[in-house]
Formats: structure tokens, sequence, C-alpha cells
């Protein structure tokens, strides 16, 4: 039986304490929910935008003026994840090559994402000293499509990535910026086991970690908790 849990992080550089760029003096911004304004207040952290005045100006005179004024937004990357499992469990009855379709996933976000991959490995046995084989093959294809899997069942085609291959920094993915990622991008992550006659009852098992970074993330944004600096 097959344990192995996903986790979706988002990483990034370590905060730091103040952003020193912020323009001039900060202005109470107010949030609409649909029905009502909401003050976001000043100096807030974990607010979704701020707003600053600056570049002051008076003068009097007997003359016509025009004064230029200058309106300027600066959009932060965001990202938006749904997954469908984090944890597949495989119940073998006998020994075969078996495929599914055991993650389907949506990515949102107006900028480049990489989707990269870390610790992937075949299933161990928790108790190594009560099998004959310890360790179970396993293979994996990111596919967009649904049933049936991808490619033949041989490993060594190119639709399947060993564990090392899909933790190779060269297999990760990078999604450019599109219109379709802004409205959401499916992906499906396919498993694939080898059971052997060798492989004893018993039950075996991988922890794994999917990475999300946002590769055009903002110097005002704290990429460790996403908030302003």
């Amino acid at each position: 039986m097959k344990k192995l849990l996903l986790a979706l992080l988002i990483i990034g550089l370590l905060p730091v304490a103040v952003y020193a760029q912020y323009p001039g003096t900060e202005v109470e911004a107010f949030e609409y929910d649909g029905t009502k304004w909401n003050s976001m207040g000043v100096g807030g952290a974990a607010v979704n935008a701020r707003c600053f005045g600056s570049v002051p100006l008076d003068s009097a005179c007997n003359k016509n003026w025009d004064v230029k004024v200058i309106i300027q937004a600066d959009i932060a990357q965001w990202a938006r994840w749904s997954l469908t499992g984090t944890r597949w469990d495989w119940f073998v009855r006998k020994p075969g090559n078996y495929a599914a379709d055991c993650l389907t996933g949506v990515l949102w976000s107006n900028q480049n994402l990489l989707v990269d991959y870390h610790d992937f490995g075949n299933l161990i046995a928790y108790d190594t000293a009560k099998a004959i084989d310890d360790t179970i093959e396993v293979f994996y294809a990111v596919w967009p499509l649904g049933s049936p899997p991808p490619g033949k069942w041989d490993p060594a085609g190119p639709d399947w990535r060993s564990p090392t291959q899909l933790n190779d920094p060269a297999e990760w993915d990078t999604i450019p910026d599109s219109e379709a990622l802004h409205g959401g991008i499916q992906f499906k992550l396919w498993n694939y086991i080898h059971v052997d006659s060798c492989n004893s009852a018993c039950q075996y098992g991988d922890t794994a970690y999917v990475s999300l970074k946002l590769l055009c993330q903002k110097a005002w944004i704290d990429t460790l908790t996403g908030y302003f600096r």
C-alpha cells in the first residue's frame, strides 16, 4: 500500500523587517466587498492594497496652470491553487503494473510560475526486515488529459519519469504567463507502480513534496508570508 503525502509550498526569500521604498505618506484605503466599502486602515501588512501620496506642490500666481498628476498601480504576483488530494493509497491484490490518475490540480496566477518536485523516490517497506524485496518501483507522468494513462506501460518510454528524473531541476515545469493561466490551468500527475512477485505482503510508502514558486514577485512582498514588507 502506498502512502504518499504531497505538500504544496510557496517558497521565497527570507523576509526583511521594513520595505524602505514606499513613496510619500500612506493614506487610508478602502476595499469594496460587493455591498459596502471597508477601511483597510494604514500600515497593515495583511491588507490587499495600500496607497501612498507623494510629490506635494503649491504655488500662488495670476496665471493659468497645468499641473501633472500621476496615478500608478504596482501589482504583485498572486497565485491560487487547488488539488483533488494530497495522499494516494494503493491496495494491490496481485503482482502487476498499475497506473492511476491520482492527482488533479488547477493553478491560477498573473505571472510565470515554477512547479518543482522534491524527495520523490520508490516505495520502501516500512519494516524492511519483513520484506523479501523491500522496494516497489514507481514512475510519474504529468499528463493534462484523462484516461487511459499516457503512453505504453513501459516506464522507459518518454511519457514517464522516474523519481530521480522528477527531482531533477531540468525536469521542473515552468508555466509562462498567459490568458489561460489567469483563468486557471489544469494538470494531472499520474502514478505508475510495478509490483513484483518478490514484494512481500506488507506496507510500502514514500513522502515527497511539490513546490510552487512565483517567479515575478515584487520586492515589497514578503515571499515567506505573502504579506507587505
